[in-house]
């Protein structure tokens, strides 16, 4: 028969390695940063590759990945179009300044030509990115912020080229481990740290 001593100690190490393993969840290490700054760079690139780039299985950079995501660090990937090749001549950024933010951002939702939209502080409470084939389009959409959100002030600045466009960078890890500290010793990381 198991003694109460021992069921006491088997429940106590369970309690502490779910803290642990959440900790760990919750917490990026060196090995994070880098899997992360590969999948930034190529998100398409296959968990083989990571593997060879980093210097582990396959199955650790499909779990990491996996936690990096299941923890909403990675929140997706996303498809980098280019709109003129798709018929979009006209690219904008709105500043508008509306009563009912939050209306505001529903209709915009259902407005396919809008690509992006940032609540702000300052003079004007949101900032749209809309793509349009043409300048009647823009009239047709400032009649909207007009009309149906009863926008009192709007400024539109055509955008003319984007020079740069990053995603979210990835932070310095702040500290590593003595297992990372020897990854990142191998050839593939060494190169993959310019």
């Amino acid at each position: 028969m198991i003694s109460q001593k021992y069921i006491n100690f088997a429940h106590e190490y369970s309690v502490i390695a779910q803290k642990i393993m959440k900790k760990r969840r919750e917490t990026m290490d060196q090995l994070d940063h880098q899997l992360l700054a590969i999948m930034a760079e190529n998100p398409t690139e296959s968990y083989a590759k990571i593997r060879e780039k980093l210097g582990i299985s396959i199955g650790t950079v499909y779990l990491r990945a996996q936690r990096l995501k299941e923890t909403g660090i990675i929140k997706g990937f996303q498809l980098i179009l280019d709109p003129k090749k798709l018929g979009y001549s006209l690219i904008v950024a709105v500043r508008l300044n509306v009563a009912d933010t939050i209306r505001a951002t529903k209709s915009l939702e259902l407005r396919p030509e809008i690509g992006t939209v940032h609540l702000l502080t300052g003079e004007f409470n949101l900032l749209a990115y809309a793509y349009l084939p043409d300048v009647d389009a823009l009239h047709k959409l400032l009649q909207f912020f007009h009309n149906e959100l009863r926008a009192d002030r709007v400024e539109v600045q055509i955008i003319i080229d984007t020079p740069l466009q990053r995603s979210v960078p990835i932070p310095p890890a702040a500290s590593a481990s003595s297992s990372t500290k020897k990854r990142s010793k191998t050839p593939a990381s060494k190169s993959s740290k310019k």
